[in-house]
């Protein structure tokens, strides 16, 4: 695609359009720069097959002023809006990132931070009475460490975006009722289960067979799409937003938002294991019982052959006598303690001489001990050998400035630098949880220089 097409002049002599992005269900979308303040920004305009269609007209100026009605930090932000050659136009701000879908399954903490500014866009959009991009993991973009944005995404085909929005749908919408606050909770929950699975619950090829499934849903436990993730009390949330029936179902985002705020705070009580029942201590009469069924069981020495006489026929074979099991443990015990004494001995005696080497100037001998290769790696301190660097990432992010290199973990530290996608990094420390984002830190060359600084472990992957 080339850059200013001639259809598409210089608006308002102000934004000059670069590079056209995609196409959505009104509007075509294009990355814009904005010559007066200095920026880059995206420009939604209606579709040209549409623009002779006085409805579809009409819903694309009415999506545009809702938009500029809703103002959500994870809700594009609109800046302007006009007409150009008879078509409508919109301008937001300019996001690019990942989708959900791209990303696939999240760490807990991170799920549940992008879920709740998920949940607090709708919330703002029913409280406000305006409508908002439909539920989708295609259309959530993680566009900043700790932040994502709800938008209708371009990039999706417009065939798959009926399937897409197919795998949301609530099953009183599947029998042909409207669109409700609790219809959208019930998109939500899914969404929240896709997130920490990796999963859709629905899945074809066919939007309507898609739909149809949803009349039978029934979400499993977390704990079957992903065995380690025991979360009992989110569970319990899932389980009241997706409820088939609308009336079981939390209302509408804002009573979402609450539930989750909630469970947020008790979270590290909800996701330990069920703790073993106390062990009751034994009553004296079992004690006593206990004590006496243990002597009984005490092997007893077979008692010496009488000496045999000149008339016995046969001698009768003696009888080994039975040694107890103590006695077995008590030799394995004295033979690890024997071969620890010689450990210690010899480093002992090796610590000795260096210090004796380096404060008289006196060299002793020292013998010459190679440890026998048990398959077993030994710490640095004992063999005197120090491991090499620590684990090379390749830092993967899309985005025309690159990843933050940040002076502490936290998406509130000061930027370093920025590392474009494919730069190699070396971890020097880390990992370390800040911002409900694991961080790792690492040393690259940036133009020749040597930087050292932290990044987001959700940008880099393993070398």
């Amino acid at each position: 695609m080339t850059a200013n097409p001639p259809s598409i002049p210089l608006l308002h002599g102000r934004y000059r359009i670069e590079e056209q992005l995609g196409t959505g269900r009104l509007a075509v979308v294009y990355r814009a720069y904005d010559e007066r303040l200095q920026r880059q920004v995206l420009v939604h305009m209606l579709r040209r097959d549409m623009s002779q269609q006085e409805a579809l007209r009409q819903r694309f100026v009415q999506e545009a002023h809702n938009s500029a009605r809703r103002s959500h930090q994870s809700l594009l932000e609109v800046f302007d809006s006009g007409e150009i050659a008879g078509r409508p136009y919109m301008v937001t701000e300019f996001v690019a990132g990942r989708t959900l879908r791209e990303i696939g399954a999240m760490p807990l903490d991170d799920a549940l931070l992008y879920f709740r500014q998920l949940v607090g866009a709708v919330a703002v959009c029913q409280g406000a009475g305006v409508p908002h991009p439909p539920v989708s993991s295609n259309n959530v973009v993680l566009v900043a460490d700790g932040h994502v944005e709800l938008l209708e995404n371009w990039r999706t085909p417009q065939a798959e975006i009926a399937l897409d929005v197919a795998a949301y749908r609530a099953p009183e919408r599947v029998a042909g009722g409207p669109l409700t606050h609790a219809a959208t909770v019930y998109a939500l929950g899914l969404l929240l289960v896709e997130m920490l699975s990796g999963k859709r619950l629905t899945s074809g090829d066919d939007p309507r067979a898609v739909v149809q499934q949803h009349l039978a849903l029934q979400v499993p436990p977390l704990a079957q799409l992903r065995p380690m993730l025991f979360v009992p009390a989110l569970d319990e949330l899932i389980k009241h937003a997706t409820a088939r029936l609308p009336g079981e179902r939390l209302p509408d985002a804002a009573a979402l938002g609450r539930a989750l705020d909630e469970l947020r705070r008790t979270l590290s009580l909800d996701t330990r294991r069920l703790d073993r029942p106390p062990v009751q201590p034994p009553s004296m009469r079992e004690r006593i019982n206990r004590t006496t069924g243990r002597i009984r069981a005490l092997p007893v020495a077979a008692p010496a052959p009488a000496p045999a006489t000149p008339d016995d026929d046969e001698a009768a074979p003696a009888r080994p006598l039975a040694y107890p099991s103590s006695a077995r443990r008590s030799v394995v015990g004295i033979v690890i303690l024997l071969a620890m004494l010689v450990v210690f001995g010899c480093g002992a005696y090796y610590a000795i001489t260096v210090v004796v080497d380096r404060l008289a100037n006196i060299e002793l001998p020292r013998p010459d001990i190679s440890l026998p290769d048990l398959g077993v790696q030994l710490p640095g301190w004992l063999t005197g050998i120090v491991s090499g660097g620590g684990q090379v990432w390749v830092v993967n992010i899309d985005g025309p400035e690159g990843l933050n290199l940040r002076s502490a973990p936290g998406t509130e530290a000061e930027i370093i630098t920025y590392l474009p996608s494919g730069t190699h990094v070396r971890q020097i420390g880390g990992p370390r949880t800040a911002s409900n984002t694991e961080w790792i830190q690492v040393r690259a060359e940036v133009g020749g220089s040597v930087v050292e600084g932290w990044v987001s472990r959700l940008y880099v992957k393993p070398e």
